[in-house]
């Protein structure tokens, strides 16, 4: 397992000093894909099924994602009260749209995977952001 995380961690640090934004994209998504497959240790025939349904959860959430920061383009900072009223009403609608999802495709993937592999893969995908945070600041530290 620290092999594993080792590697990615090279892998991340090599992606991110070498790549260009959209191939740095895809780079993390290859990852992203080993260590999920890898910590749910899916076998061939539900990994088969799991990642069109995963893929697919992925791309909703990232367009409500999208859609919240194209309406905030100024981030954390609005520049009024009811600006930051509406930034908060629109992050917690966001959080809700997450949960929905969550929620929607929970039964999806249950076809295909355990309920200890969903577990997992929640677990697994907060960690990978979390790795992802950490190879980030760790590169700004060296800059």
């Amino acid at each position: 397992m620290k092999r594993l995380f080792l590697l990615i961690g090279i892998l991340l640090l090599t992606v991110g000093l070498h790549a260009q934004a959209g191939q740095r994209t895809k780079h993390v998504e290859a990852i992203k894909v080993g260590y999920i497959t890898q910590r749910l240790q899916l076998t061939e025939e539900q990994a088969k099924n799991f990642w069109p349904v995963y893929n697919s959860y992925e791309s909703e959430l990232r367009a409500a994602r999208m859609a919240f920061v194209q309406k905030h383009p100024e981030a954390r900072s609005p520049d009024s009260s009811a600006k930051s009223s509406q930034y908060i009403d629109d992050q917690l609608a966001l959080q809700q749209q997450a949960l929905d999802l969550r929620k929607k495709y929970k039964d999806r993937l249950l076809k295909v995977i355990t309920v200890d592999q969903l577990a997992t893969l929640y677990d697994a995908e907060r960690d990978f952001r979390k790795m992802l945070v950490e190879q980030l600041r760790k590169k700004k530290e060296q800059n």
